[in-house]
């Protein structure tokens, strides 16, 4: 077993009981096994870590699971009329849970969970520190995934684009089409490839 796979299971053994007696907020839904079937119940602490992420699943019967995004394809919860869904994802030797926040048929974005726990050990013990991070990916045909960074945007998406909509990547920088209007710029994109997929 990889190293990182080990030390995360060790770091989850010493902390599944104490987290499952604190996590009251579990949310209803379910996840999404490899051959596409919904498992019911609920979504409680979703953990990602410098060594990868896991999410607690508690069954209809109320048996608590800590799953690697390794073993499911996703997984889904509701909080009043809002649905939320993560994707399993693998990149460069590690696997995360990844929040879905656009799905198009040509591409989606999806971003890093905002806060990473980070495992140290200090004096003996096995101390946790909280960071907050924003990190944005792309999702596009064929499960390749890549990260979107703010810094190097434009070169990023203009590259990116060129093949499929080259009059849209030429606007990519202009105004109306920078990082802060990604959610446009997606949207153009997917209507751009779909028009190209219609002319064949």
């Amino acid at each position: 077993m990889p190293r990182n796979f080990t030390l995360l299971f060790f770091l989850l053994g010493i902390l599944c009981c104490t987290l499952s007696a604190q996590n009251t907020n579990a949310l209803t839904g379910y996840i999404v096994t490899k051959n596409n079937y919904h498992l019911t119940g609920s979504i409680g602490l979703i953990e990602h870590t410098q060594y990868g992420s896991m999410v607690e699943f508690i069954n209809d019967f109320g048996t608590p699971y800590f799953l690697h995004p390794a073993l499911i394809k996703g997984f889904v919860f509701f909080e009043g009329p809002a649905v939320t869904a993560y994707e399993s994802k693998y990149y460069r030797n590690s696997w995360m849970y990844l929040r879905l926040l656009y799905a198009g048929d040509n591409i989606s974005l999806l971003q890093t969970p905002e806060t990473m726990v980070k495992y140290e050990w200090f004096n003996g013990e096995l101390i946790a520190h909280d960071k907050k991070i924003v990190q944005y990916w792309v999702d596009l045909p064929g499960d390749r995934i890549l990260p979107l960074k703010k810094l190097g945007f434009r070169r990023q998406m203009k590259r990116l684009m060129s093949d499929n909509a080259p009059r849209l990547s030429r606007l990519i920088g202009k105004k109306g089409y920078r990082f802060k209007d990604l959610y446009t710029i997606l949207e153009a994109y997917d209507k751009e490839c779909a028009k190209g997929k219609r002319r064949l």
